[in-house]
């Protein structure tokens, strides 16, 4: 195998096409063909299909991609810290990340580690739990901060705790249950929420909450991805939804725009964790930022 050939096969899989990857690699379609056929006669493995839709990957292309894109990956690397050492161009780091975090805590460890290191470029992502660690499998992002799923642990990730923090119930500042104190789980039964959608931790932990007190399931009003939207519907409405407490507290109190009901008893905690594929060659950089995570999160 030549890096040339893994790199024009990672190619064609992303484009799901030969003639677009070859657009892209600035090759003739013959050529990037010769190249794919080349290599999987080296392997003596058919690595791709091609069909009416497109080009999809064998299941002997599927086991070869994850490494291709970790080769090409330590590739890259390896010549932006020799390129920064000569002052040439600066490394990236991809990181995916929970819009909890993203308010004070990430932004602590981004500049620490940045100060540190100041030829390193660093590419933040928002989303659900899914799509980073679909985009993390991939070789998309580096790293992932976000809650262990409640199911179980997929073997091909490590997964490293950061913070514990409590969970609060939250809504806006003229909701009936706004300036109560000692305010009854059973009291939120009448009012529907504003949440993630399922099969996020936390909506799955309220669940659990009503379901293990003997009340029904939580009534879902409207479904979001979006801090923000969830902010602004709380505002206009007698809806109930959570946040974690460094996130209300960072953004929203600062706004003068939620509050936090006054519970009897506590909820759920959510434990922050930083995610990296354990296959392969672990990125020194992906290692570093992580320890700088730690100290910021502890």
């Amino acid at each position: 195998m030549e890096l040339r050939q893994l790199r024009h096969f990672v190619t064609i899989v992303r484009f799901s096409s030969f003639s677009l990857a070859a657009e892209k690699l600035n090759l003739t379609q013959p050529a990037l063909s010769k190249s794919i056929r080349t290599l999987e006669q080296s392997l003596g493995l058919k690595l791709l299909d091609r069909g009416p839709n497109g080009v999809r990957l064998t299941v002997f292309g599927e086991s070869l991609m994850g490494y291709a894109e970790l080769i090409l990956s330590l590739t890259e690397e390896a010549a932006d810290e020799l390129d920064a050492l000569r002052g040439v161009r600066s490394g990236t780091l991809e990181v995916g990340a929970m819009a909890a975090v993203l308010g004070s805590l990430l932004p602590r460890a981004v500049q620490s580690f940045m100060a540190a290191r100041p030829d390193m470029e660093i590419i933040v992502h928002e989303g659900l739990n899914d799509a980073m660690l679909e985009a993390l499998y991939a070789g998309k992002l580096d790293v992932v901060l976000t809650v262990p799923p409640v199911d179980h642990l997929h073997d091909e990730y490590e997964w490293t705790p950061l913070r514990k923090e409590p969970m609060d119930i939250v809504v806006g500042k003229s909701h009936p249950l706004a300036d109560r104190d000692g305010v009854e789980l059973a009291d939120l039964t009448p009012f529907s929420w504003v949440v993630p959608p399922r099969p996020e931790p936390d909506r799955i932990s309220l669940d659990a909450l009503f379901l293990s007190a003997g009340l029904p399931k939580p009534a879902i009003a409207v479904e979001t991805t979006s801090v923000t939207f969830l902010a602004g519907i709380l505002l206009q409405s007698d809806h109930l939804s959570y946040l974690t407490r460094s996130n209300m507290y960072t953004t929203y109190t600062a706004l003068n725009a939620l509050t936090t009901l006054k519970m009897t008893a506590p909820t759920w905690d959510r434990t922050v964790c930083a995610v990296y594929r354990r296959r392969g060659t672990i990125r020194p950089a992906v290692l570093a930022f992580i320890q700088e995570l730690q100290g910021i999160f502890s």
